[in-house]
């Protein structure tokens, strides 16, 4: 009984193993500069709403409204302004803290991807900003970008590798 039961036992794992889908592990994450990518958008997102928000108290005041109808849309238009704010800033950490995976034929970043055989570019691109928080940003082309990469990772030379070894594997494409 014993040969029998640890070869159903086999059997119920491999049908578990068939059920679960196989996920391809990445060969390389690379992590974005996390102040590199929040900050200029926290800023930006500030100073906007500011500006906005001082139009709307200009446009009120030019009104003929009572003191409470003035009061009400201003406390009105600054919780829908926050609500924006915080919401912008809740996007902006989360892709912050989105990695770039490499497989093994394409690069993945949310839900964007990019083959290694349409990569057009791989010439780091540095900005003012880019030069403050000592990062670059590569145009892979496709609107496909790696962006907010710190300067101690040079990835321009392992991105030309891949491209070479997905052209030798795929000589057709």
């Amino acid at each position: 009984m014993e040969p029998q039961q640890s070869q159903t036992n086999v059997q119920t794992q491999n049908v578990q193993m068939q059920k679960q889908p196989v996920t391809e592990q990445p060969i390389y994450v690379l992590a974005q500069n996390k102040k590199r990518a929040l900050i200029p958008k926290v800023v930006s997102l500030l100073g906007l709403g500011i500006i906005f928000y001082l139009g709307i108290l200009l446009n009120v005041s030019l009104l003929d409204l009572k003191a409470g109808e003035e009061t009400l849309i201003k406390v009105i238009a600054l919780i829908v302004l926050l609500s924006v704010l915080i919401l912008g800033i809740y996007i902006s950490f989360h892709r912050a803290n989105q990695n770039y995976k490499f497989y093994r034929g394409r690069i993945v970043f949310l839900k964007q991807q990019i083959n290694y055989l349409n990569i057009i570019n791989t010439k780091s691109q540095v900005d003012f900003i880019d030069k403050m928080f000592k990062t670059y940003t590569i145009n892979l082309g496709n609107k496909f970008f790696l962006r907010n990469i710190p300067n101690t990772v040079q990835i321009e030379n392992y991105l030309q590798q891949l491209i070479a070894y997905s052209k030798k594997v795929n000589p057709g494409s």
